[in-house]
Formats: C-alpha cells, structure tokens, sequence
C-alpha cells in the first residue's frame, strides 16, 4: 500500500549512492597518489644510491 513515502525513499537512495561514489572517488585517488609516491621515492633512493 502506498505510504507517501516514495520521495523520500528516492531521495534517500540518491543520497546514499551518492556518498558511495564520493567514497569509491577518494578511495581511487588515494591510490593514484600512493603509487605516485612510491614512483617518486623509489627515484630519489636510487639518485642517492652513491652518494655516500
């Protein structure tokens, strides 16, 4: 039976998948930018390799 919640249920919904997508947005930058990272230190230990 119709409860005149139908809006507020897809609004709901609308805003869940919403903050899943912010969440998989932040999750997949961090990545880039761990790997990033990683590329840029592993250049920095092997330009001082002999340096000692």
């Amino acid at each position: 039976m119709y409860t005149g919640n139908l809006i507020d249920d897809l609004l709901e919904k609308v805003e869940l998948a919403e903050a899943r997508a912010d969440e998989y947005s932040r999750e997949q930058k961090l990545a880039y930018w761990y790997a990033v990272a990683q590329q840029e230190l592993a250049q920095f230990d092997s330009s001082l390799a002999g340096a000692a």
